[in-house]
């Protein structure tokens, strides 16, 4: 009726020759021929069978039972070849050695009922599912019980336990089947495959509880409440249910967890509403506070322009007044020219008016080289306001390409110190020029001295007030910094929304694009490692870049400006590029470049920033600002 299945495939039960190699072939004959001969014990004076080759081993076997061992360690894969043929050759032995089938009922194969059993729905059953067994062979009679469990495999036992009377084993074991119904359509399988061959428990009553065969059913309430071992074991393990009380029990416990999750759902639902009226009051003010910063940028834009065009108005004057000057030096030196000439032609008078004519002709001569020298101060002048010009012009230039830097200390300071180099000249004229040493002139160089001393204290006042703008500055580049990473993480807030059409976008700057050593990997490896290889490479090229040992710069002119590039020589960029080509050095020397340049604590770390994708450069704080309001419409219409 019921047999110790092998549960081994065909494929395990081959010859120990199947490894093919001629030593192990005449290994295995050896320990075949030891085993026919009998040198080679199997089967111990108490009729019992132990495997001779497992050391270790200390459970007893019937035949059947040693054969399934032979042929599980012969077929095993993580067994040594020694092992396996030894195994195969007791295997064949046995094969060989078989007697005629034995008609027990421990050894009868096990044939599933495919119709489901039937139970009246009133019956009471121990709970957890249990199935007794009585009357069995003797070679089970106080063995392991895994051996049990291992043969009624077929019915998904959970446990089976021998039962014991005052510590003796009764020849008795109940069998657990869990407490779900699956438990209780498996012993119910359990008892109807019993029944069926006449072994189960109204064939146990009929033969009045003997015969060599064993017998098994599901314990009920009479067994429950039966005097004895097995009545013992039951009433101390388990209840009495019905099976419609069980599957109530289940639905209750299924309901209340159904009532349980909906309520987690509803509260969840509840904090998710919750946080997007957060994040909608966030992006509001978020909104508010980037139109407050455009208004002010718009603001000191304006004041910048109106400035620019106060320099420029100024430096005009300067230059249409020193002009004016040249023009009367001229007049004047022609005026003495004429006056040498008259002096000559009086030249021919007498001595006393020629002596008279040499004395005017020097002092003439002095006048002429104090206007000389004049002349020349004028033209000094001139030339250094010239200079201050062109240097104007350029700071100029570059305070139009970064219009953050001070642009309005670099003009206030250039107006007042042409403002003093202008003073400073005309102290110098009117000091040189002879003649002009009446009180009117020097009310006049007082008058000038102190305009000058005016304008070197408006100009100690704009270099402190450029000061408070130097704080000032800086104040708003950390709130500007800051807008930046708050609109970042607006942005990564927005599910699916940062890789949409739109041209700005979070680049992570200094990350290595790892398709460029995917690419490269794919040449060199087999497609299976690649893939491992590829992540392997970019990993160690990521945190050969994070290294602050490793600076493979060089300052050099860069369109008329030192900047800093890569280093063609540098050696480890070398070596990548002779091992794996252009696109992976592309790749490394990219993200180096990018972190050089937009880093601003000098690490090489790859950090997140908005990026204008479509220019490729760092998106402008309007440029953000507007794609953030366009993804929050977008989220909204989405909604």
């Amino acid at each position: 009726m019921w047999k110790w299945l092998l549960g081994f495939p065909r494929s395990f039960a081959m010859d120990y020759t199947s490894d093919g190699d001629s030593e192990l072939e005449a290994y295995g004959s050896d320990t075949y021929a030891l085993l026919l001969s009998g040198d080679i014990e199997v089967m111990n004076d108490e009729g019992l069978y132990r495997c001779p080759f497992c050391s270790d081993e200390k459970d007893d076997y019937n035949k059947y039972d040693l054969l399934q061992h032979a042929l599980g360690v012969g077929a095993a894969h993580d067994q040594q070849v020694k092992d396996k043929v030894d195994h195969r050759a007791l295997a064949k032995h046995l094969k060989d050695d078989e007697p005629a089938k034995s008609h027990s009922p421990l050894l009868q194969p096990i044939v599933i009922d495919p119709q489901p059993p039937q139970h009246n729905r009133d019956d009471l059953f121990v709970w957890p599912w249990m199935g007794i067994i009585v009357n069995m062979p003797s070679e089970y009679v106080g063995k392991s019980a895994n051996r049990l469990k291992e043969h009624f495999s077929r019915f998904y036992p959970v446990k089976v336990h021998h039962v014991y009377s005052k510590g003796r084993p009764t020849g008795n074991a109940i069998v657990e089947f869990g407490k779900d119904l699956v438990g209780f359509r498996n012993a119910l399988t359990f008892e109807n495959q019993f029944e069926n061959e006449g072994y189960g428990k109204i064939g146990w009553q009929e033969k009045e509880h003997g015969g060599p065969e064993p017998f098994g059913w599901i314990a009920r309430a009479d067994d429950y409440n039966a005097p004895g071992a097995i009545g013992d074991f039951l009433r101390k393990n388990g209840d009495l249910k019905t099976a419609d009380g069980v599957e109530d029990e289940e639905t209750m416990k299924n309901n209340k967890l159904v009532a349980s999750l909906s309520f987690k759902v509803i509260e969840t639902d509840m904090h998710i509403r919750e946080l997007k009226s957060v994040y909608q009051e966030r992006t509001a003010s978020l909104k508010r506070m980037m139109e407050q910063r455009e208004q002010q940028l718009q603001s000191y834009n304006q004041e910048i322009q109106k400035m620019q065009q106060l320099s420029v108005e100024h430096t005009k004057t300067i230059v249409d007044e020193n002009k004016k000057l040249r023009l009367d030096l001229q007049s004047m030196t022609h005026e003495l020219d004429a006056r040498s000439k008259q002096i000559d032609e009086l030249a021919a008078q007498t001595d006393c008016d020629r002596r008279n004519l040499e004395l005017e002709k020097q002092r003439n001569a002095m006048k002429f080289n104090h206007l000389t020298l004049a002349e020349q101060e004028y033209q000094k002048a001139d030339e250094n306001v010239l200079k201050l010009v062109e240097q104007h012009k350029r700071e100029k230039e570059t305070a139009l390409n970064n219009i953050k830097k001070l642009n309005e200390k670099l003009h206030l300071t250039h107006k007042l110190q042409l403002d003093i180099k202008h003073l400073t000249g005309k102290l110098e004229v009117i000091k040189l020029t002879p003649g002009n040493e009446t009180s009117e002139s020097g009310k006049r160089i007082a008058e000038l001295t102190e305009e000058l001393r005016d304008k070197i204290e408006e100009m100690d006042y704009t270099e402190n007030y450029n000061q408070d703008l130097i704080v000032q500055e800086k104040k708003t580049a950390v709130e500007l910094q800051e807008a930046r990473k708050l609109a970042i993480d607006a942005i990564q807030r927005f599910p699916g929304q940062t890789s949409d059409q739109a041209h700005i976008g979070i680049k992570m700057i200094g990350e290595l694009d790892l398709k460029a050593f995917s690419n490269v990997c794919r040449q060199k490896f087999p497609k299976d490692d690649a893939e491992v290889e590829s992540v392997k490479l970019c990993s160690k090229w990521q945190n050969e870049i994070s290294n602050p040992n490793w600076h493979p710069f060089v300052a050099a002119m860069v369109n008329g400006k030192e900047s800093e590039v890569i280093r063609e020589d540098d050696k480890k960029l070398q070596e990548l590029k002779e091992e794996y080509g252009e696109e992976a050095y592309t790749a490394v020397t990219t993200a180096l470049t990018e972190l050089n340049e937009h880093s601003s604590s000098g690490s090489r770390v790859s950090f997140p920033e908005m990026w204008n994708y479509k220019e490729g450069r760092k998106a402008k704080t309007k440029e953000i600002v507007q794609h953030v309001i366009k993804l929050a419409k977008a989220s909204k219409k989405g909604r």
